[in-house]
């Protein structure tokens, strides 16, 4: 897709008569209007230019910028460009009725330069704005005209990013956007499309940075960024078109198009690769808290600086990706001072990049709550507190069919819950023991997941005799008790999904948007369900609460079973993920076929034809 070429603003003979109009009519009138009467919708025009835009042979150190009315500037620090960029940032000044452009760095030779203000210029009463307005010179005897945009969209959501500085650098050199600064510059709008005129003939290497420190260069690992596969040429397309005018009569047109204009880029944080410790805390008497910033191995180890406890004082609780590590201290003369020194050891990444052993000392605090005064009751009416185990038995009072039981305690147990928990269906009036088997969960060791097949509509109980449990201090569980029921089996509903387009591994996932955003700032998926296909089919969603899903594929290139980001030093893009751009909702009782061909056009999370489906249908079981 290309652009049509727009002309040069105003030629100099109307400029001056623009000008001498608008000195007659009040340029030097007082700011101000009169109270009540319609509503101004009317936004400001630009009434002259000094020089005028599209100017060769620029050789001032400023530009003025005039209008019909009074005007002012909206976020013009962040949305005004110049490109190409300039070591020192020119200053824009609102003067009443005009804006000067002021130059705090030297302009290249024979160079094109492009000033962007977006929308930021805004009339003074009702804030009308101006739109996108762009003003260009020369400081050579000729306007570069090339030209080229695209849209950029987030590599997770497929979402349009608005906002983000666009870069554009000559040359072949995969370094130059780690440092150097770019040859031009340019920033998406609020629909994610970007576009960078007045460019000289050369081929360009395309990167979007979410430039957080505004120095116009990459910054890997700390900033979020995209780019092309392969250097873009601008070029001119001369074409020929037919148009019937009114007559009938038939005029045959010569058109310049501009372009590539429909550039795809994917934007992407790249996984962080830096080891140190992010956060340490002690929220809780017996419990240290250490999380690192990247999964893997660590080499974490921790002793006390003032003292020498016994060899067993404490119970790791370690993460399986490792970067995060419980430490539950045994040892009653160490959890009841209220302030410890820790010695800790680790692998940290040092300044060349390198993981090397670093030694840290720490010192974490507790300090118990005050507890509220007795009042008037008398001591004798004081029961004493029995400090049992909490167990948490993680029901609502129905079960899902297909899901396992979680039950988790507020401390790590002695051995496990199997045999001291038991599970007791309902037969009749009665309750018999039923066969399950219990399982710890690997990224928490304080929880277990007992697993059973469980009947439609089926009454069971957990049970458990008084001090049947144990945790590492000692304390015993209470007595236990918990009813619950499985829900029936017509409850749910399932999505049949008939897959096309299928080429190597994909990761077919049923998912829910809530809408809130990551630590990274990406918007967060609930994904409820996942499937790993090589080939089309028809692939089953069952046992679905009744509401609204979503359906999206990772193309998972590497077949790792994941979702992978992007990584620039290596040019490697993030892998795609492609979404069905329409809710599907579930109900009760029903299979819902959905078609989801991934070779259809869809971007920016919309199919960009007619997304009604003939093949999608209800069917009732």
């Amino acid at each position: 897709m290309y652009m049509k070429k727009s002309t040069p603003f105003l030629p100099c003979g109307f400029f001056l008569l623009l000008l001498a109009g608008w000195l007659l009519s009040g340029g030097c009138a007082n700011k101000g209007y009169p109270e009540g009467g319609p509503r101004d919708e009317t936004p400001p025009r630009v009434v002259a230019e000094v020089p005028v835009s599209y100017a060769t042979g620029f050789d001032r150190k400023y530009v003025d910028i005039y209008f019909d009315e009074y005007v002012t500037l909206k976020e013009i620090t962040e949305k005004f460009i110049i490109s190409p960029p300039q070591a020192k940032k020119p200053k824009v000044n609102l003067r009443g009725k005009y804006i000067r452009v002021e130059f705090q760095d030297s302009l290249r030779i024979e160079t094109t330069y492009s000033l962007d203000f977006a929308d930021a210029i805004v009339d003074n009463n009702e804030s009308n704005p101006l739109g996108y307005y762009r003003y260009v010179f020369s400081t050579g005897a000729k306007i570069d005209t090339l030209e080229l945009g695209g849209v950029l969209v987030d590599a997770t959501s497929n979402e349009p990013v608005s906002g983000v500085p666009v870069f554009l650098y000559e040359g072949l050199a995969d370094t130059m956007p780690l440092k150097g600064i770019p040859n031009y510059v340019g920033r998406t709008d609020s629909v994610g499309r970007f576009r960078i005129t007045n460019l000289k003939e050369a081929a360009y290497r395309v990167m979007a940075v979410v430039d957080d420190n505004r120095d116009h260069k990459f910054t890997p690992g700390a900033e979020k960024a995209g780019f092309t596969d392969s250097l873009i040429r601008p070029e001119v397309l001369r074409v020929t078109v037919t148009d019937t005018l009114e007559g009938d009569s038939v005029v045959v047109i010569e058109k310049e198009i501009y372009g590539p204009n429909d550039l795809q880029v994917r934007l992407f944080q790249e996984d962080p690769t830096q080891l140190y410790l992010t956060n340490e805390e002690r929220k809780e008497r017996e419990l240290l808290t250490f999380t690192f910033s990247i999964p893997g191995r660590n080499d974490f180890s921790i002793r006390l600086a003032d003292s020498i406890p016994p060899e067993d004082w404490y119970f790791p609780e370690i993460s399986p990706g490792l970067d995060s590590i419980n430490i539950w201290i045994k040892d009653s003369t160490v959890y009841k001072r209220d302030t410890l020194y820790v010695l800790l050891d680790y692998l940290r990444t040092d300044s060349t990049g390198r993981q090397s052993p670093y030694a840290d000392t720490l010192r974490m605090t507790f300090s118990d709550k005050k507890k509220p005064r007795p009042g008037n009751r008398r001591k004798e009416e004081e029961k004493p507190v029995v400090d049992f185990i909490k167990i948490n038995v993680r029901v609502s009072g129905e079960q899902h069919i297909n899901k396992s039981l979680a039950v988790e305690f507020d401390r790590p147990i002695t051995g496990s819950p199997a045999g001291k928990i038991r599970l007791e269906e309902r037969s009749d009036t009665l309750y018999l023991p039923a066969e399950a088997e219990w399982e710890q969960d690997s990224s928490n060791l304080r929880r277990f997941f007992l697993k059973k097949k469980w009947q439609p509509e089926g009454d069971y109980r957990l049970v458990a005799d008084s001090a049947a449990i144990t945790d590492i201090y000692g304390r015993h569980s209470d007595k236990l008790e918990r009813k619950f029921k499985v829900r029936a089996e017509d409850s749910y509903g399932s999505i049949h999904v008939d897959l096309k387009g299928t080429e190597g591994p994909v990761i077919l996932q049923l998912y829910r948007s809530d809408g809130r955003k990551s630590n990274r700032g990406d918007k967060k998926f609930n994904v409820l369900a996942e499937k790993t296909v090589q080939k089309d089919g028809v692939y089953i969603f069952d046992y679905l609460d009744e509401g609204q899903y979503r359906l999206r594929a990772v193309l998972d290139r590497n077949g790792n079973g994941k979702w992978d980001t992007g990584l620039y030093e290596e040019l490697r893009q993030p892998e795609e993920i492609r979404y069905l751009p329409v809710e599907i909702r579930a109900r009760k009782n029903f299979d819902i076929e959905q078609t989801f061909d991934l070779n259809s056009p869809y971007r920016g999370g919309e199919l960009l034809q007619d997304d009604s489906d003939p093949n999608k249908k209800t069917n009732l079981r």
